[in-house]
């Protein structure tokens, strides 16, 4: 756990989840107030180095079948911050647009990714969302049965052995299988022939003010993940 255990310092050193809670406030506020996204631009967008982008499509309320759905908790704070630590890509939503980029056809989200992917020649893509605190698993990744990994088995391989390595041993595989054909998993694997997973976090470790080394130990495990992937 050397190495592990000096991530885990340094991040503590920072103070990250103090960040992490600074972040989301300013970013990724929820607001039921709705906006036009031919007017206001309803996503946060970060270019870096590595050919990796991070998305994180529920950062904020969307809508699914006319409701309002709630945020996946802090999943925008996390792809912020792996922008940030690593030098990957990211995106996420900021505004309540009126629609949901893991389920529309067609989907304005979907095009930002694409359009990232192509110019920025992405190799993976980590498509992030929570999962509820009383879920029987840390972390879930969902690869509908592996085939939006498009034969890239290591993708799947790198995260599990971070994740356990950074503690979070209770892993599950497509408890929420990204079957469906529009999300964003499906959508880059066979529009854009990028390999990708669909990662779903336990909230206990998406609470950084209540949790902050959960919240630590899961960055470290992303951040490792990523400087692997992009090797």
């Amino acid at each position: 756990m050397g190495k592990q255990e000096d991530i885990l310092q340094e991040f503590q050193r920072a103070r990250i989840n103090e960040e992490a809670v600074s972040v989301e406030r300013v970013h990724f506020y929820k607001t039921d107030k709705r906006v036009n996204p031919k007017q206001e631009e309803p996503f946060w967008m970060s270019l870096g180095e590595l050919p990796i982008l991070v998305s994180a499509p529920h950062a904020v309320r969307h809508y699914r079948q006319k409701k309002i759905k709630m945020s996946d908790q802090f999943t925008g704070s996390i792809a912020y911050l792996l922008n940030k630590l690593t030098g990957c890509h990211a995106i996420a939503t900021t505004k309540l647009y009126g629609g949901d980029p893991n389920t529309d056809n067609p989907c304005i989200y979907k095009e930002r990714i694409a359009e990232i992917c192509g110019r920025e020649k992405v190799k993976f893509v980590l498509d992030i969302h929570g999962a509820a605190r009383e879920r029987e698993f840390d972390v879930d990744f969902g690869t509908n049965n592996g085939k939006t990994l498009l034969v890239k088995a290591r993708v799947l391989e790198t995260l599990e052995h971070n994740f356990q390595d950074f503690g979070l041993n209770r892993i599950s595989h497509d408890h929420f299988a990204a079957t469906g054909s529009n999300t964003i998993a499906n959508y880059v694997a066979r529009e854009l022939k990028i390999p990708t997973v669909q990662i779903e976090i336990n909230k206990q470790y998406r609470v950084p003010a209540q949790n902050p080394q959960g919240f630590h130990r899961l960055l470290g495990a992303l951040v490792e993940s990523i400087k692997e992937l992009a090797r």
